[in-house]
């Protein structure tokens, strides 16, 4: 009866401390979950200096702070076809000279159910006034649906990648804790089959 009586004891405090891990995972998963979804929320948003309609040939914007920016190609349909266009070209509205602009062979896309975007060219700039400028014949764009370009802070695809992994990483843990929570009894048993076979049923 002791035999038993300790037995029983140790089977319980053990699904007590597997519950306690398990919801000690639950909570570590939801914090680095709501962090990863935050810090992509953050990625993919910021501020637009620009939006350009792609019938419009040109257009001025504000560059704030010196750095690295992106030029973006956003539209209803982009899941289905984006307009094909070659290099715009950005002026130094203090200088008048042509600003470098890159294009981006590797970009990112970002779709909210209704538009999408992604990344197409690349450029640095001071802070200034600044023009954008199409090189194509407007004329050749189709009219409808409506297509952009945008102008936002470029930020690092590494950190897209990254956060994206915190999120899985999140998922994970928070899917694992709930795992052991509900089958803590069948974990205790797994870990201490002595103690599960003498416990009385």
């Amino acid at each position: 009866m002791s035999d038993n009586g300790a037995n029983t004891n140790t089977h319980v405090m053990m699904v007590v401390l597997i519950r306690i891990f398990a919801l000690g995972l639950m909570a570590l998963g939801g914090l680095i979950l709501f962090w990863g979804i935050k810090q992509i929320l953050k990625w993919v948003g910021g501020p637009v200096l620009i939006k350009l309609p792609l019938q419009q040939k040109i257009g001025q914007f504000t560059v704030v702070k010196p750095g690295g920016y992106a030029i973006w190609q956003s539209g209803q349909t982009l899941g289905q076809v984006a307009v094909k266009m070659s290099l715009p070209a950005v002026f130094d509205l203090q200088t008048g000279k042509k600003i470098m602009v890159h294009q981006l062979f590797s970009s990112v896309r970002v779709n909210n159910g209704s538009e999408g975007r992604f990344q197409r060219f690349s450029f640095w700039a001071k802070p200034g006034q600044y023009q954008l400028e199409l090189t194509d014949d407007v004329s050749e764009y189709p009219l409808k649906p409506a297509y952009f370009l945008e102008i936002r802070e470029k930020k690092s695809t590494f950190l897209f990648v990254l956060n994206i992994l915190v999120v899985i990483l999140g998922g994970f843990c928070l899917i694992l804790g709930i795992v052991f929570f509900f089958n803590s009894d069948a974990l205790t048993a797994l870990l201490n089959p002595e103690v599960a076979l003498l416990s009385p049923e």
